[in-house]
C-alpha cells in the first residue's frame, strides 16, 4: 500500500474501516476481530483494540465533531482525556452494542432518504452491482475508496446506497448490469418498495404477445445477463412472478395502496443460488454443474464470473473443468447452447440429456427447409 506525507495509511484504513462496518450492519454488525482484519488489509499487520478504537472515535468526530459527550465508550477511556469539557454532543455514526460477549460496531448514520435522494449514485450501483460482488470487486472497492478518500460523506452514501440495495436488488452475471435502458421504471419500483406501494403494470406476454394488466406487489429487482425484472407478488395469480421490464409496456405505482414483505423474505436467499430467472416458487434442490470448457473460450471463464458458485479447474491441454453450484439448471441450457461445440456437460446426466434434445430439436428445424 502507497504511504502518503504525514497521513501515511489513514485514509485508506478510515475508509476500509467505515465500509466494514457500513457493509456489516445489515446483518447485525462488525465485530472488533473484523475491523482488526479491515485495518490488516490496508496496513499488513494485525492492530491493537486500542488503535481500533481511535479509528471509531476519529471517524465520529469526522462525521459529528460535538458526539462525544462526558461519558466514554466501552475501550476508549484511555483516549477520553479530552472529552472532559465536552458537555454538548450529537449522534454518534459508528454505535457499539453488547451482544452475548462481544461487543459490535453499526453504523447509525441516516440513510433513510438514499434511495429517493441519491439517484445517480443508485443507477451507477447499479450498473457495476455485478463487478461489486463479483470477480472485480477489490478492483472497484480500491476505485471508489479513490474517488471518495476525501469525501467521508460521499463514501458513506456509496456504502450505504450499495448496502441498501442488497435487499431489494439481486445481480448475477459477469458484466456490467446497464440500468439506463429502463431507469425511470427502476426509480418507480425502487420507490414502491420504499414506500411499500402496489405497482400497476401493462405486460406483454412473451409466448402469445398478448397485453395484460397485473397489480404487483414488488419484493424486488432482478438482473441476469444484462436484462433487468420485477419480482413480485401477482395478486392476480396470487403467487410470486417475474417481469421482464423491457416487457412491461407501462408501469404506475398505486398511491393510495400498502403492502406487507412476507414475512422473513429475502430477495437474496430466495434468488442467490438461482442460474436465471426462475418464475416459479420453489427452483429444485442444488445440484452441481460440470462442463469442459475449450481452450480458446476458457479465457472467458478465467476471467468472468458467470454465477457467484463458479470454481474453475485447470486442465493440463489449456480446457477449464468449470463447476456450479446451483438451482434452476434448466435455464442455462439456451446459455449452453449459444457455446456451441465450445462447452461440454459432464453433469448432471438430466442436463446433458436435455441438451441434446434440444440441439436435435435445433436441427430438425433447419433440415425441414
Amino acid at each position: 500500500m502507497a504511504r502518503y506525507p504525514r497521513t501515511g495509511t489513514q485514509p485508506e484504513t478510515m475508509v476500509k474501516i467505515l465500509i466494514t462496518v457500513i457493509e456489516k450492519t445489515p446483518s447485525g454488525g462488525a465485530t472488533l476481530e473484523d475491523l482488526k482484519e479491515a485495518y490488516a488489509e490496508i496496513n499488513d499487520r494485525q492492530p491493537s483494540a486500542r488503535t481500533i478504537y481511535r479509528y471509531i472515535r476519529r471517524l465520529n468526530l469526522l462525521f459529528d465533531p460535538l458526539c462525544y459527550g462526558e461519558k466514554p465508550e466501552p475501550g476508549e477511556e484511555d483516549l477520553a482525556e479530552d472529552d472532559s469539557d465536552e458537555a454538548v454532543f450529537g449522534e454518534k455514526a459508528i454505535c457499539s452494542k453488547r451482544q452475548g460477549r462481544k461487543t459490535y460496531y453499526i453504523f447509525a448514520g441516516k440513510k433513510s432518504e438514499l434511495l429517493a435522494s441519491n439517484k445517480d449514485v443508485t443507477m451507477m450501483l447499479l450498473g457495476m452491482y455485478p463487478q461489486l460482488r463479483g470477480a472485480m470487486k477489490s478492483s472497484i472497492e480500491a476505485a471508489m475508496e479513490s474517488i471518495f478518500r476525501h469525501s467521508l460523506s460521499g463514501l458513506c452514501t456509496f456504502a450505504g446506497i450499495l448496502s441498501e440495495l442488497e435487499h431489494v436488488v439481486h445481480v448475477s452475471g459477469a458484466f456490467p448490469a446497464d440500468p439506463a435502458k429502463s431507469e425511470a421504471m427502476i426509480r418507480e419500483i425502487l420507490r414502491a418498495i420504499k414506500e411499500r406501494k402496489r405497482v400497476r403494470i401493462s405486460y406483454l406476454r412473451t409466448y402469445d404477445g398478448a397485453i395484460t394488466d397485473r397489480v404487483v406487489e414488488p419484493h424486488g429487482l432482478l438482473c441476469r445477463l444484462n436484462n433487468w425484472y420485477l419480482t413480485g407478488l401477482c395478486t392476480q395469480r396470487k403467487q410470486r412472478r417475474v417481469f421482464l421490464l423491457l416487457n412491461i409496456r407501462e408501469l404506475t405505482v398505486i398511491e393510495n395502496s400498502v403492502y406487507r414483505m412476507p414475512p422473513g423474505f429475502s430477495l437474496k436467499e430466495a434468488y442467490q443460488d438461482i442460474w436465471g430467472t426462475w418464475t416459479e416458487d420453489e427452483s429444485g434442490e442444488l445440484e452441481t454443474v460440470r462442463l469442459i470448457v475449450c481452450a480458446g473460450p476458457a479465457e472467458r471463464f478465467r476471467h468472468n464470473l458467470f454465477h457467484e458458485s463458479q470454481q474453475v479447474h485447470e486442465l493440463p491441454d489449456g480446457r477449464l473443468e468449470v463447476t456450479y453450484r446451483l438451482t434452476g439448471a434448466e435455464e442455462m441450457i439456451p446459455w449452453l447452447m449459444s457455446w456451441g461445440d465450445a462447452v461440454e456437460v459432464l453433469e448432471p446426466s438430466w442436463l446433458r440429456e436435455q441438451l441434446i434434445r434440444s440441439l436435435q430439436e435445433t436441427v430438425r428445424c433447419y433440415l425441414k427447409k
